[in-house]
């Protein structure tokens, strides 16, 4: 399978202190760690801009355009972040790699 990475951003009206934000990233994780289409995630905040995001790597096309359709993404991401994500890319990637391999739960997928 080709994997496909989705680049998205949110843009709350009122910004959201980092603190804030990684708490609802970590409650994410576990709905995530469940999911066989999803290959990897990452997070990202540019606070100065109030803007942060997310770029998933799902397994194939087809796995981005059914997430897309889900009632989670249509509905239950909106209403947990209080905005509706924005689609700014899907990407062609090439090799992913990875520096360390994740030995214990601390801020990873692990983490329940």
């Amino acid at each position: 399978m080709e994997k496909k990475a989705l680049w998205v951003v949110f843009r709350p009206k009122d910004p959201i202190e980092l603190a804030k934000m990684r708490e609802m990233y970590l409650g994410s994780y576990p709905h995530f760690k469940e999911m066989p289409s999803l290959y990897a995630k990452t997070w990202w905040v540019n606070q100065e801009k109030n803007e942060w995001g997310a770029m998933y790597i799902f397994n194939s096309q087809q796995e981005v355009d059914a997430y897309l359709a889900s009632d989670r993404w249509q509905n239950k991401v909106p209403e947990k972040y209080g905005c509706k994500p924005e689609v700014m890319a899907i990407l062609d990637i090439g090799a992913i790699l990875f520096k360390e391999s994740v030995l214990s739960g601390e801020n990873s997928w692990l983490t329940e």
